[in-house]
């Protein structure tokens, strides 16, 4: 799920713990009884997909994430050797925008300087071995280059498998989509029903208002976007 995806699918969840606490509200019979029973199927479906998801494999974000920790580590260890070497820092700087393919350039022009290669001559083995040493010394772990290379190898490895994870995942993606939509119009349906409902109990029409919008998500660099709500569930009165 992304992050749209995630926020609609709390605001289920939280539909259904208002119509399992206010149940004694409901008019016995009526149709509110049996869009909450659906919003309860709809979250535990859910719910299911997103373990599901926690326990697969990780994504390649997940992966970007963990080289740019790798570099933030080396980068602060070089600043620390710099002030001993100007300009040491140098190669060793954050890139720019972390995207996929700036990640993957900086990692390999890391890898080229800090490890060992089948071609290199004895005197660029002895070289490197003395470049990582004033890495280790600075109490960097000692096998912060196998960790880099490890991190690096696990994004080609997700890439020539993402193919394969998206034909297989592809029946979950589209279940996720479906349920989320359902449950956007039942939550659209039950809006008008217990607006009616608590005309005259602002109490639980607040309570109401604050479970069924979908909530703002934190907001990001360059993002205008303020909508509370997905477009598709009524704006509050």
């Amino acid at each position: 799920m992304n992050d749209r995806d995630i926020l609609r699918h709390e605001r289920l969840d939280r539909v259904n713990i208002f119509g399992s606490e206010n149940h004694a509200d409901l008019p016995a019979g009526s149709e509110a009884i049996d869009r909450f029973a659906n919003v309860a199927t709809l979250s535990a479906k859910l719910n299911r997909y997103k373990v599901g998801q926690q326990r697969g494999p990780a994504s390649l974000q997940t992966l970007l994430d963990a080289l740019w920790s790798d570099f933030k580590d080396i980068a602060r260890t070089a600043r620390a050797i710099d002030l001993d070497e100007p300009g040491f820092i140098g190669p060793y700087r954050l890139p720019g925008e972390p995207t996929e393919s700036t990640i993957k350039t900086h990692a390999d022009s890391l890898l080229l300087l800090l490890e060992d290669a089948a071609t290199d001559t004895p005197a660029q083995l002895a070289a490197k071995a003395a470049l990582r040493a004033k890495f280790i010394g600075k109490l960097i772990p000692a096998d912060f280059v196998e960790d880099l290379r490890a991190d690096r190898d696990a994004i080609d490895g997700k890439n020539l498998a993402t193919t394969a994870d998206n034909l297989e995942g592809l029946e979950s993606t589209e279940s996720i989509d479906v349920l989320l939509l359902q449950g956007t119009q039942e939550v659209t349906r039950l809006d008008a029903m217990m607006q009616n409902l608590y005309r005259r109990n602002p109490a639980k029409l607040h309570a109401w208002l604050a479970a069924s919008r979908v909530q703002r998500s934190p907001k990001r660099k360059n993002d205008d976007d303020g909508d509370a709500t997905d477009g598709t569930t009524p704006p509050a009165n």
